[in-house]
């Protein structure tokens, strides 16, 4: 077993001798064996065993593991980190996904203490078959079935490493037995209403029937993590394709022409690259966002700890609160010109031209021109964000239509508009800044002009 573990950490990149190594131990053999084995191929690497408790087993059993952890940890020259969970918080989740969560974030709050850059577990070939076929049974696809991986980051410069994944149980046992090194046995594990001790039971029964069965759906779980790559890479690409100026919007007319298999992992990386995290996505909301996109929709759907918008051809993951304008209203004095008024969406300036000139006088910002005259005669002019039931007339139409309906055939997403700019005269909208002016507010001929520059924040 040495040599193959050895070599299992020479593929993994796993440097036992660069600096403190934390070995998740739990008590049992596996996690010893791994320990045990870290021990004999790096004699002089700096080994932490540490043990996470979760406070959801009994006391005396909880006391049997960290005297096991002792004394695997002096038979390996170890040093021994113990470290005691608070209570876990209801979640959506299941308590051993909790668990599971909460331990390796305590994992990787030792390894950062320790300035550890690996972190191993004791994670075996009977493991990574009762996850894959677990997560089978619940309907998971390709990522599920192949998640439990060879190594993955664990955060910034920690990787988690499972050297392990070619042993079997037994395999562990007998050598950590050969090493005279007790461990403990967990009294749970023979409880079946746990689904993982359940697929246990089944596994152990479908080996006698199909022999070689565990070794069988090991191999296609690795089969599959291959598969998932290459698909990873390829939702990666085509996300990048759709990204609209290297913000984290997308154009949804390159993912209509995706294949919808393709198209659900753009969209779970789109959610992904938000930072919100996939957390409760499940593939129904992720597969009525792909049909929506399909057939044309717009509209908000769930994603889990978010929302993802179709709208104005383009697709937004709200990663905050979404509400109304961001400011309210700014009074703007025209009989004192040149000025400048800044608001929370952005900064407007004002010329005015009296002989009906559009000679811009702001080259730093995107200028509109409008009739002074029009505007002074039509009431106090303010600056203000969109509110519910605004209407406009855009140049060239005589009919009003509503704003949100010019701002969806503009190009402006929903998550966008609470930032848009509208100057207007007597309460009507005289222009949507940086967009378009409306009517009767186009300039005249030989009418003073006034030259609005608009320069919108970075929000």
């Amino acid at each position: 077993m040495v040599a193959l573990y050895d070599r299992a950490c020479q593929l993994l990149g796993v440097q036992l001798d660069a600096g403190p190594v934390i070995v998740a131990c739990s008590g049992g053999a596996d996690s010893a064996a791994s320990l045990l084995l870290a021990r004999e191929i790096a004699p002089k690497a700096e080994l932490l065993a540490c043990y996470v408790d979760h406070g959801l087993r009994p006391p005396k059993s909880i006391e049997r593991d960290v005297t096991a952890v002792r004394a695997q940890a002096r038979a390996a020259k170890a040093k021994v980190v113990v470290r005691k969970l608070g209570p876990l918080q209801p979640a959506r989740e299941s308590p051993e996904e909790r668990a599971r969560n909460a331990r390796y974030r305590e994992l990787e709050s030792v390894a950062r203490s320790a300035g550890a850059a690996v972190v191993l577990t004791g994670h075996q070939r009977d493991d990574l078959v009762e996850t894959s076929l677990l997560a089978l049974a619940r309907g998971s696809g390709i990522d599920g079935v192949a998640a439990m991986r060879p190594s993955r980051a664990l955060c910034d410069g920690v990787m988690l490493a499972r050297p392990l994944l070619w042993a079997t149980k037994m395999q562990c046992r007998e050598f950590v037995r050969s090493r005279h090194v007790p461990f403990s046995e967990d009294e749970t594990n023979a409880d079946t209403r746990v689904p993982r001790n359940a697929v246990r039971t089944l596994l152990a029964t479908l080996e006698t029937v199909l022999p070689q069965s565990n070794r069988g759906i090991a191999r296609s779980a690795a089969l599959l993590a291959d598969d998932r790559e290459l698909l990873h890479g390829m939702s990666v690409a085509a996300w990048s394709q759709a990204r609209i100026e290297n913000s984290l919007e997308l154009s949804v007319a390159p993912l209509r022409r995706l294949p919808i298999a393709l198209l659900r992992r753009v969209i779970r990386q789109a959610v992904e690259a938000s930072g919100v995290g996939l957390r409760n996505f499940s593939f129904e909301h992720c597969d009525a966002i792909a049909r929506a996109i399909k057939q044309g929709r717009g509209g908000r759907y769930h994603a889990g700890a978010t929302t993802v918008v179709l709208s104005s051809g383009k697709f937004v993951v709200e990663t905050g609160a979404q509400g109304g304008s961001i400011f309210s209203s700014v009074t703007v004095d025209l009989t004192r010109l040149p000025a400048s008024y800044s608001t929370p969406a952005g900064t407007a300036t004002f010329f005015l031209h009296k002989h009906g000139k559009r000679e811009r006088r702001n080259a730093a910002s995107p200028a509109q021109f409008l009739d002074a005259a029009s505007l002074l005669g039509n009431g106090p002019v303010e600056l203000r964000g969109p509110r519910k039931g605004d209407t406009c007339v855009p140049s060239g139409h005589r009919r009003p239509v509503s704003l949100a309906r010019f701002l969806g055939k503009a190009g402006v997403p929903l998550s966008r508009r609470s930032s848009v700019a509208l100057l207007c005269a007597g309460g009507r909208i005289a222009a949507v800044l940086g967009r378009r002016v409306m009517e009767p507010y186009e300039p005249k001929s030989r009418s003073p002009v006034l030259e609005v520059g608009w320069r919108a924040a970075d929000i």
